[in-house]
């Protein structure tokens, strides 16, 4: 997809098919990537509500609950919405253009970064990118939500491992491309490459807590996998 009309026309195809969604209307935890050009921009847990959404183009507040477009009948937050309220939380910004025959947004800037013709801002639900609009899609409790500039066509890469080890120990952690639920070889993390099963071995030297990033080519960041080093 390389053309804003083209996201417009996967969005019209899926809300056409879309089933419908249930989901409480309560305040929900969830936890919110936002993945910029070059750096991770937000990632954390927040707590987000059924809420209309302004994306700042003029238009207003849209609701934004999961029934945008007929694509449910129950509302709940929603990844749009989730995306709203992280950036609130991480005193950000953020740009998206209404378009009412789809009841929907696109979204063309979260921080500094905005989309250009041929890259644009894409959203995921639990490793899986959206066939329906960020409005449209309910989220609960504790599913990832994220949000990544140049998303389409890219592999989204999950990092997994142990939370704490010890000095010298070598500990395995494991990355995965969650889009096609594969091992992803190659990948960059802690300094080491994973092998063909996606797997990194790693040695710490120094005691402290280790905060790793998954990067590969033509893929999105990892999430932060934490590992507290403990004396040997």
């Amino acid at each position: 997809m390389n053309t804003r009309n083209g996201a417009l026309a996967v969005l019209a195809a899926a809300v056409a098919c879309a089933a419908p969604a249930t989901a409480a209307a309560t305040p929900t935890k969830v936890n919110v990537r936002i993945e910029g050009k070059s750096k991770t921009i937000f990632e954390g847990t927040i707590t987000t509500d059924i809420h209309a959404v302004d994306g700042g183009d003029g238009t207003g507040p849209h609701k934004c609950d999961g029934t945008n477009g007929g694509a449910g009948t129950v509302s709940g937050p929603t990844a749009t919405s989730a995306m709203d309220t992280a950036t609130k939380v991480g005193r950000l910004t953020w740009a998206g253009s209404y378009d009412s025959s789809f009841d929907d947004f696109i979204v063309n800037r979260i921080g500094s970064d905005a989309s250009s013709s041929s890259q644009f801002w894409g959203v995921a639900v639990q490793g899986k990118s959206l066939q329906v609009g960020g409005c449209q899609q309910v989220v609960t409790k504790g599913q990832e939500v994220l949000w990544a500039y140049d998303l389409f066509g890219k592999k989204l890469l999950h990092a997994s491992g142990p939370k704490q080890t010890r000095v010298g120990k070598q500990v395995s952690v494991k990355v995965v491309d969650t889009e096609k639920g594969k091992p992803v070889a190659g990948a960059t993390i802690g300094g080491q490459k994973t092998n063909a099963k996606g797997i990194a071995k790693l040695r710490f030297k120094k005691r402290g807590t280790k905060r790793l990033k998954a990067r590969a080519p033509k893929s999105i960041r990892s999430n932060e996998l934490t590992v507290k080093v403990l004396k040997a």
